[in-house]
């Protein structure tokens, strides 16, 4: 039976599928007489929600949409390996093509960063300096970075539920130059009033927590739950229940730990009070 829980690699298969399916200028209902299937089977596969059985199958699909042999060898490698739940990439580009997928489909999303402000929260000068701070060179940042503030701008003007706590590090020891830092907690601020985005701080705490043990996000749709941690030259995209478990305990213990929503912006503006005096 194909799998119907949208592994990272089944999720970078379907996305594929519909650039090359795209590009030959073709829908999906054409798609499906050309193969014999559904409508609904095509769209899925696309959302990495259903796998193929057969690699017979794959390949048909492939040449009825004109894949190239490159893209061939592509998709047939993404195939084989499609069944594993979990994922470890070197580098960030296809690590990010699959987490956009996950994110476009999500309902809800849930960002822990113990020392950075998130990602989609990040203003442009900030990412910038966190980059070059990362030692990436000019032109990968300026890709990273139009990618980055893409995201932001789909989290702010989407309706998509986003729970983004950040410790206490990151907005009292900002990762950046103090003019920025005002700038980027200033920006939390008015993030914060937006109706479908909640924003709260972890404080520093004595003793064990599960916010001692790094980042993570979160992102649940209808179809599945996921898991991506970001480290320092690679990341991992998990979606093994017994994992995802694990991290959904932790999200409920940070979430009740942290400073609620309304004290946590108040922290944040007299934060940058404090920097603005003491600058």
């Amino acid at each position: 039976m194909p799998s119907t829980r949208a592994t990272p690699r089944q999720v970078e298969l379907g996305a594929l599928l519909r650039r090359i399916r795209k590009r030959a200028g073709l829908s999906q209902p054409q798609v499906a007489a050309l193969v014999n299937r559904s409508h609904s089977h095509i769209s899925r596969r696309e959302r990495g929600e259903l796998g193929f059985e057969e690699q017979a199958e794959l390949e048909r699909t492939l040449t009825v949409t004109g894949a190239t042999s490159e893209e061939t060898i592509e998709a047939l490698r993404l195939f084989r390996d499609g069944a594993d739940p979990n994922w470890l990439i070197p580098g960030i580009a296809r690590d990010l093509a699959v987490v956009t997928e996950y994110e476009s489909v999500a309902n809800s999303i849930f960002a822990f960063q113990p020392s950075v402000i998130p990602g989609p929260l990040q203003t442009e000068e900030y990412a910038h300096a966190v980059m070059v701070g990362g030692s990436s060179t000019e032109v990968g940042i300026q890709d990273r970075l139009k990618l980055r503030m893409a995201r932001r701008k789909t989290y702010l003007a989407g309706s998509t539920r986003f729970e983004a706590i950040m410790g206490e590090q990151a907005i009292r020891y900002p990762a950046c130059p103090r003019d920025i830092a005002i700038r980027q907690l200033r920006d939390l601020c008015e993030v914060a009033a937006l109706p479908h985005i909640s924003i709260q701080v972890m404080p520093f705490r004595l003793g064990y927590h599960p916010s001692r043990e790094g980042g993570f996000v979160l992102m649940r749709s209808d179809a599945t739950t996921v898991v991506h941690v970001e480290h320092y030259r690679s990341s991992s995209t998990l979606t093994n229940a017994r994992d995802i478990k694990d991290y959904l305990d932790a999200a409920d213990k940070i979430r009740r730990d942290a400073v609620g929503a309304v004290a946590s912006a108040r922290l944040i503006a007299e934060i940058a009070d404090e920097l603005e005096r003491t600058g």
